[in-house]
Parts: structure tokens; C-alpha cells; sequence
């Protein structure tokens, strides 16, 4: 069946363009995903690959989380005219002395790297997880993922948005700009269907890259915040939270791994794979009730 009309750059912004990613998707478009877009490929094909891999759902029609955020990454470096991570390190990184945010890790920082891990499926015992380590930095830079960044990086650029898009001094954002991307787009009707086959969006709902909290009482998926909170997880268990009305940035580091494959969605909406995740809403509760 043809799109009912073409993909918007907010389509791409709140992931309504109809795109997937392997690991959110079921059946056979997730085996596809998986097969026609395999690491290592540069974004000139990578793009005309996934222009041929059919879309699951219509333009606007529902959130499905999914490559949009890779393709805006391209579109910004077609726009910006130089490859997407000159322009993320010329714009953002190195106004905001974001000095240890890249796509690779040089080999003089290597020793400072955390390790990731993954349960055993057989033991459940942590074992850690090999990544390569790049001689350069990777052709594919993704604007989806595949940063390396440190915890005090990764609270200046929170702190940027708490602020309304400025940190000392620098004003990389206007504050009309954050504030249009801290409210939620999602409709009553698509905030019904789950997300991964969870209740994802009961008292929240998706900006532009980021959930936001709506109803505290009604939100259970992020943990604890004030209505207004924003924030978004990361497939190694990673997350943060700024929220504006406590004026206070959390940030969550475990680095315990999740298998981003197809089979991934089934395994969350049985709750698999979620235990690793529980001392979240502890560690927010601490946090919270130290500033009381």
C-alpha cells in the first residue's frame, strides 16, 4: 500500500514517520530491518536501504521508535553542508566543553572507558561486552546513537536544555525552541497504544526527542518527576531526567546492556529484561528525598 502522504521532519522528530528499528519491531519487518541495514555501512546507502524496506505504519499514524532520529542526523548534515559529526562537535560539543563527547574513543582515553555488560543467559552472572575499538573515527556517525560520552559531559548538555537552551554564556537554543520540544505531540489516541507492548505512555507523552511528564500520578515507565519532567532512556540501562520545576538534573549510568535485536520487544512486554533496571526509581527516590 503507498504512504498516504510524504514523511514530515516532525514525523522524524516524535518517530510518527512510519520507520522501525529492528529491536522495536515484530515479525518479519524486524528480520528485514535487521538484514538490510548492517553496521559498517556509509549513509549514502544506508539511506537508500531503508528507503526500500517497506513502512510499518502511515506517516502521522502512530509512535514507533525507530532509524528517524538517524535520517535527521543526515538531514542536518546535507542541510549544515559537512558530515554530521564535524557539525555536532563545531555547533554543540565544543561550545559547551563537551571535550570527551565523539563517535570513537582515541586510544589516550581508552583507559578510562567504563565496561559494559550483559546477564549470562545461562548463569545470569554479568559478563562484559566487546565493542570495537575504531583506529578512526566510524564513516557511519549515527544521530540515533553510538556517541561516547562521560557523566559530567552528558550534565552539561542536560543543563543546557534546563535552561532553556543557554549554559554559561553560551546560547546554543532559544528558549521558544526548548520549550516546543519539552511538550508533548502525542495524541489521546496514540498515547493508548503501547510502546513495545508496555503502557509506556500513561501520564507522559513524546516532544521532539524526548518524553515529557504530563500526569506525575498516572506516570510509572520513567520513575519519579515533577509534571513538565523530560528525559529519555538508553539501550545500556542509561538515563536522565531535567526537571524544571525542582530546577535539577538526574543522571543514571548502569551500563548494562540490552541485546538490540528483534527479538528484544517480545522479550520487554513480558517483562524479561527489566530487572537490571529496578534500582532506578530508588536511586530517583534517594536523590529526591536528599533535596527535601
Amino acid at each position: 500500500m503507498p504512504a498516504a502522504r510524504d514523511i514530515t521532519v516532525e514525523d522524524l522528530f516524535t518517530h510518527r514517520g512510519g520507520l522501525a528499528y529492528a529491536f522495536t519491531s515484530i515479525g518479519p519487518i524486524a528480520k528485514v530491518m535487521e538484514e538490510k541495514l548492517p553496521a559498517g555501512m556509509s549513509p549514502d546507502p544506508w539511506l537508500a536501504a531503508l528507503g526500500a524496506i517497506p513502512l510499518s505504519y502511515q506517516p502521522g499514524e502512530r509512535f514507533h521508535y525507530s532509524h528517524s532520529t538517524d535520517v535527521l542526523g543526515f538531514l542536518v548534515a546535507r542541510i549544515a553542508g559537512m558530515e554530521l559529526r564535524d557539525f555536532l562537535r563545531g555547533r554543540i560539543f565544543d561550545p559547551l566543553q563537551m571535550h570527551d563527547t565523539d563517535f570513537w574513543t582515541p586510544p589516550e582515553k581508552r583507559d578510562r572507558a567504563a565496561v559494559v555488560y550483559r546477564p549470562d543467559a545461562q548463569s545470569g552472572q554479568l559478563q562484559p561486552v566487546p565493542f570495537p575499538e575504531y583506529t578512526a573515527p566510524p564513516a557511519f556517525c549515527s544521530g540515533g546513537g553510538g556517541l561516547v560520552s562521560t557523566a559530567d559531559d552528558y550534565l552539561r548538555f542536560a543543563r543546557l536544555l534546563l535552561n532553556g537552551g543557554a549554559l554559561d554564556g553560551v546560547q546554543l537554543l532559544k528558549r521558544e525552541t526548548v520549550a516546543l520540544m519539552t511538550r508533548n505531540r502525542l495524541s489521546d489516541a496514540q498515547r493508548q497504544i503501547p510502546f513495545m507492548g508496555i503502557p509506556f505512555w500513561a501520564g507522559q507523552g513524546f516532544g521532539l526527542g524526548v518524553s515529557v511528564i504530563t500526569d506525575p500520578e498516572k506516570q510509572a515507565w520513567m520513575g519519579l518527576g515533577s509534571k513538565g519532567a523530560f528525559s529519555w532512556p538508553g539501550a545500556f540501562g542509561t538515563w536522565w531526567q531535567a526537571d524544571p520545576s525542582l530546577d535539577m538534573v538526574l543522571i543514571y549510568l548502569i551500563q548494562n546492556s540490552l541485546p538490540l535485536g528483534p527479538e528484544m520487544a517480545s522479550q520487554l512486554a513480558t517483562g524479561q529484561r527489566l530487572g537490571s533496571r529496578m534500582a532506578l526509581p530508588e536511586f530517583q527516590r534517594l536523590v529526591r528525598a536528599a533535596i527535601r
